[in-house]
């Protein structure tokens, strides 16, 4: 028959049901029953479900091991750790004999809010993860075959390990809820279908590892040796795209951020630390290299704590903010400049300043730089009111920034490419620039207002 069973990971609030010939997910009971029998107010099955089955057929062990599957644990999780959950059925009823098939939902909860997940499932083959109620439940994707036996008294039942990763250390006490339902495939709502459930609760056990120890910051290229004075442990981390740890425990800067170094002395649990990676090489100056005397640009840089300063304070001045102002014509060298515990390092950038009026505009580059990106300003003339819009292949960001001959500042926004932006100004008839920038550069045009 299509038998279904039922898990309750919140005693008394959510039912679940899956079949166990389906390979769908299991779906939450919103009614006081279904075809199967069993009923929402029933606490696990209990007398509702699978009609009379008697849950005393079927016996259930649930166990907690080491990630190699080999060792039982029997003092509790330790934060962080890898383990497996095993879960065993066996037919102890001396009429049934045709239990061919099994399904089998698994969850791990905060025994305290047993509405709360804790540390993480992983689905094995033949088996799948789903999210009920909140409740992430580990269950058969399909019908299950004995372990051994022909399906009479003795069968065993055999859920393939359950990889779980506990929860951080001091989550307190978890439990495991399993319920595991033997069928006979008849078709009807009959005796003959044996299911139990049980319970697992794991406290949380005191790491018997000691702390690690050893310098926890690093520059980049640079190592620090890292120890610990439990013997028999492997050396892991969370980020290697930030520090990578050898076996021996030496780290070894790759990028600035942070990682999280693990030491894993096994059943004896396992110490972590955050290592810290500095550079003293700022990320790439960003911003306008082009800026008209009498006016000024921004420059950023995304590593913080740094210096700006010019090369020719007679050309461009930089401000503390990265504010550059134009002074006289020519060029100057804008550095960003870095020092902490790993040197002193730079970041530059040429600023060009241009005579004020005529075709400069600042913040911009020369128009022939532009390459698949046009700029349409209509109608032109006009009479102070007009529309911009940035051709392009795809949307993109682009900023828009009108100036008068003199350099000023009429206008600015930010938009995206191919989106018809329509700009009033109060200005005196005159000439303006209108300059945008974006992804594929930057594009200029002149604009007569009367």
């Amino acid at each position: 028959m299509k038998k279904k069973l039922i898990l309750l990971p919140i005693a008394g609030m959510l039912c679940y049901v899956l079949s166990s010939y389906s390979a769908g997910p299991g779906a939450k009971l919103l009614t006081t029953g279904d075809r199967t029998g069993a009923t929402i107010s029933t606490v696990g099955c209990g007398s509702g479900c699978h009609a009379t089955a008697s849950t005393a057929s079927t016996a259930l062990t649930l166990e907690l091991y080491d990630a190699a599957g080999t060792t039982l644990i029997t003092t509790g999780y330790v934060g962080g750790t890898a383990y497996k959950i095993r879960l065993k059925g066996t037919n102890t009823s001396t009429s049934t004999t045709n239990l061919k098939k099994f399904g089998f939902q698994v969850s791990a909860v905060k025994t305290s809010s047993t509405s709360t997940n804790e540390g993480t499932l992983t689905a094995v083959a033949g088996c799948h993860l789903g999210t009920y109620g909140g409740i992430s439940i580990v269950e058969h994707s399909s019908a299950l075959a004995p372990a051994t036996g022909t399906g009479g008294t003795g069968t065993t039942y055999v859920v393939p390990d359950i990889p779980w990763t506990a929860p951080v250390t001091g989550t307190g006490s978890v439990t495991v809820f399993a319920v595991l339902n033997a069928v006979n495939g008849d078709g009807g709502s009959d005796v003959g279908d044996l299911w139990n459930k049980t319970t697992l609760v794991l406290p949380e056990a005191t790491s018997s590892v000691a702390p690690i120890t050893g310098t926890m910051t690093v520059c980049v290229t640079a190592t620090t040796a890292l120890t610990d004075a439990t013997a028999g442990g492997t050396w892991s981390s969370s980020a290697t795209t930030i520090a990578t740890v050898n076996t021996t425990g030496v780290v070894t800067g790759v990028a600035p951020g942070t990682a999280t170094i693990t030491y894993n002395a096994g059943t004896s649990g396992n110490a972590t630390t955050t290592v810290t990676v500095s550079t003293a090489t700022p990320a790439a100056v960003t911003g306008a290299n082009i800026v008209c005397v009498g006016t000024h640009i921004y420059m950023s840089d995304a590593t913080a704590g740094g210096v700006w300063s010019s090369s020719a304070t007679t050309i461009a001045t930089a401000g503390t903010s990265g504010t550059i102002a134009g002074v006289a014509v020519g060029t100057a060298t804008i550095s960003y400049t870095v020092t902490n515990s790993c040197g002193t390092a730079s970041a530059t950038k040429t600023v060009t300043v241009k005579a004020a009026g005529g075709t400069c505009v600042s913040g911009v580059e020369p128009a022939d730089i532009i390459i698949g990106t046009s700029l349409k300003v209509y109608p032109n003339p006009s009479r102070g009111a007009f529309t911009i819009n940035v051709e392009s292949a795809a949307n993109t960001p682009a900023h828009v920034i009108i100036t008068s001959i003199t350099g000023a500042v009429v206008k600015e926004y930010d938009t995206t490419t191919n989106k018809s932006v329509e700009v009033t100004t109060n200005n005196p008839a005159g000439i303006y620039f209108v300059s945008a920038r974006t992804i594929s550069g930057v594009y200029v045009s002149k604009i007569l207002t009367q």
